[in-house]
């Protein structure tokens, strides 16, 4: 990828720091499960190609994605208990913020882009550069004549 590509890709992502401001936890959140979406991704790639060693290794990495979401939730609050005594360990995160953190950090793999579009992100300015980040991964084709 090229140096430009990759500032361009920053800008999106430090404009939602900024924008969004969200927790270390909400942060945290938001990559991990954009692990998991990458993951699924690709191995939607190699099914599609039957690339099926490929495939594999994709799945192998889907399950240690999933499990380092499972880590981070079960991390992040287990002194707090819900009414039904069961713990809640995600209850200060906000889930509009990670939504919006996840269309951020997977707006450019296909099952990301999918499931959280950018139009969940409610800042326009942040809406319009993961758009433009989108935009520059996989340009639309210019109709000639």
């Amino acid at each position: 990828m090229n140096r430009f590509l990759m500032e361009d890709l920053m800008y999106a992502a430090e404009l939602a720091a900024r924008v969004l401001d969200p927790t270390d936890q909400e942060e945290r959140l938001a990559e991990d499960y954009t692990t998991v979406l990458e993951a699924l991704s690709a191995m939607d790639h190699a099914l599609r190609e039957g690339a099926w060693h490929r495939m594999r290794e994709e799945a192998d990495r889907l399950m240690s994605a999933a499990e380092e979401v499972w880590s981070t939730l079960s991390a992040t609050g287990s002194e707090l208990d819900d009414v039904d005594g069961t713990d809640d360990v995600c209850a200060s995160a906000d889930s509009a913020k990670v939504r919006q953190l996840v269309a951020v950090y997977a707006g450019q793999h296909s099952v990301g882009s999918a499931l959280h579009p950018a139009s969940v992100i409610e800042d326009v300015h942040l809406r319009q550069a993961v758009e433009d980040e989108a935009r520059l991964i996989d340009p639309q084709p210019v109709a000639v004549g």
